[in-house]
């Protein structure tokens, strides 16, 4: 399979996701490296904020309003072919939701309805004055578990980008225009990287470079997608991911910037 062709066979493995564009938000504005790797901001009661931690793991930090805390993985539990998908915080639904598959989540992370396999993993958080030390990273809460609010349909979903949506801008991060400098470079923890998904000649997916399938390296995380479908073009994507012994794993695609 060429290139060009290649790169047109990634379409449906993302499916009609919807491209969103967001709010800038306030979060940390410090590169997550340069921090304590265990501490975090404490938030205020009924404040939700993304924020991520020393490595770059996306996390939500939420205030809840009993003045307890939690801090949620960012990463939605429903994952078709394994590539990774982020969620976004609504508002006038007071929920977590992804916006492309329609998984929905409370404050505490509980599944409150979509297709996600289980509620959000939860870190293991202590408040302590103005900051929170977070700890081990537990499973999240299996289908069935309750949650105290509205049901799924009784709440006011984001439909659209607007004021009411929260989501991780990755603001200040560097963005890797070459997969394969990046790979190359072996940069710890999560990295910010642009360019477009395809099948390679054995059909493995590969992360492209914006320029094109020359400049490319393996997305190891991600599942191929089934050879007799037909697909479209993806492009001006942009992903994280870890490097990992030549490639790229833990591929996550990622909402694209604020518009200025």
């Amino acid at each position: 399979m060429s290139p060009v062709r290649a790169a047109a066979a990634i379409g449906a493995l993302l499916g009609a996701g919807l491209l969103v564009i967001g709010v800038l938000v306030g979060t940390t504005l410090l590169r997550p490296d340069a921090r304590d790797p265990m501490l975090l901001q404490r938030p205020a009661a009924g404040e939700v904020r993304p924020d991520y931690l020393a490595d770059g793991t996306p996390v939500w930090v939420i205030g809840h309003e009993d003045g307890t805390v939690s801090v949620l993985s960012g990463f939605d539990t429903h994952r078709p072919s394994n590539l990774g998908k982020l969620l976004w915080w609504c508002r006038s639904a007071h929920a977590f939701q992804n916006p492309e598959h329609g998984a929905k989540y409370d404050e505490y992370g509980i599944r409150i309805g979509g297709p996600a396999p289980t509620g959000l993993p939860t870190y293991a958080v202590e408040a302590s004055g103005s900051r929170i030390s977070v700890g081990e990273l537990r499973p999240g809460a299996p289908i069935g578990t309750e949650h105290s609010g509205p049901q799924e349909f009784d709440l006011e979903w984001c439909l659209e980008p607007g004021p009411d949506v929260l989501y991780h801008t990755f603001h200040g991060w560097q963005t890797w225009d070459s997969p394969t400098a990046a790979v190359e470079a072996a940069p710890a923890g999560w990295i910010l990287l642009a360019g477009q998904l395809a099948l390679g000649d054995g059909g493995q997916v590969i992360l492209c470079a914006p320029s094109g399938c020359q400049d490319a390296v393996p997305a190891v995380s991600i599942e191929p997608p089934d050879p007799d479908m037909e697909f479209g073009p993806l492009f001006g994507e942009r992903f994280i991911a870890q490097v990992r012994e030549g490639g790229l794993t833990g591929v996550t695609r990622v909402m694209p910037p604020p518009a200025s």
